[in-house]
């Protein structure tokens, strides 16, 4: 793997760690979050905010490891669109506190 793809790999693991805090420091709970995303955006509805959080972990574990281009594409939007979608729920839970 090239480095530029190592950096932003890593990048968005800091950016994730970032929003694990937020959703601590704001304390979102369960039943305020669970309606939140379309159900094609994440696997399963998540019993813990957190969750959602380590799903989109689970997808950068499997983009490092896709071989193949049209999946690593496939990846690298789906986690664009996951991450997206926990910036705007934490900031509209952020603005409530």
């Amino acid at each position: 793997m090239s480095d530029g793809f190592q950096d932003a790999i890593y990048n968005l693991r800091q950016q994730l760690a970032v929003m694990r805090k937020q959703m601590q420091r704001i304390s979102v709970r369960e039943e305020e979050f669970q309606d939140w995303f379309d159900q094609q955006l994440f696997k399963v509805t998540h019993s813990q905010p957190s969750d959602y959080i380590g799903e989109v972990e689970a997808n950068i574990k499997q983009l490092e490891r896709a071989t193949n281009a049209d999946n690593q594409r496939w990846l690298a939007v789906r986690i664009e669109q996951q991450m997206l979608a926990l910036q705007r729920a934490l900031q509209c839970f952020q603005r409530k506190s």
